[in-house]
């Protein structure tokens, strides 16, 4: 039984596999933990092997760091998670979206990996805490300066 991992160091993404997965994050340090993943018997290794070959040509030469763009971390991220049981260390917590007051009792909350993906969650919460003032909505917003007519 071993574990693959996603992580992301500055702009680079090492994607590895170790059995002691505690141990090799405390060397490597990284920026941030994407993904990790407990597999079966030699699982893990075949799995990185497979990852490996489809982003050979982002590989820097030598190492098991890529330079992959957000998109491409996210698909190593989900082809990991496909093939494995997740693991959540405790400094990966899930992400808290913070909230924005509109108006009294109504509050827009925008998931952080949502808006990244171009999908904005709305939370409409019934209550307000007394520690945060409600934001005034802008008095005027800009008219659009295009029309557009389908033909």
């Amino acid at each position: 039984m071993g574990f693959l991992y996603v992580i992301k160091n500055k702009r680079q993404t090492k994607i590895g596999i170790t059995v002691d997965i505690r141990r090799r994050m405390n060397e490597l340090k990284p920026d941030k933990i994407c993904q990790v993943v407990e597999l079966p018997g030699t699982a893990e290794r075949e799995l990185e092997k497979k990852l490996h070959r489809l982003f050979a040509d982002k590989r820097l030469r030598g190492s098991e760091y890529f330079s992959l763009s957000w998109a491409e971390r996210r698909r190593a991220c989900r082809l990991a998670r496909r093939a494995g049981k997740r693991v959540r260390f405790p400094d990966q917590a899930p992400r808290q979206a913070t909230a924005r007051w509109l108006s009294p009792g109504v509050a827009l909350e925008v998931c952080g990996f949502g808006l990244a993906a171009g999908v904005a969650a709305v939370l409409i919460a019934q209550s307000q805490p007394n520690t945060v003032q409600p934001r005034q909505p802008p008095t005027s917003f800009a008219a659009p300066t295009k029309s557009f007519v389908s033909v």
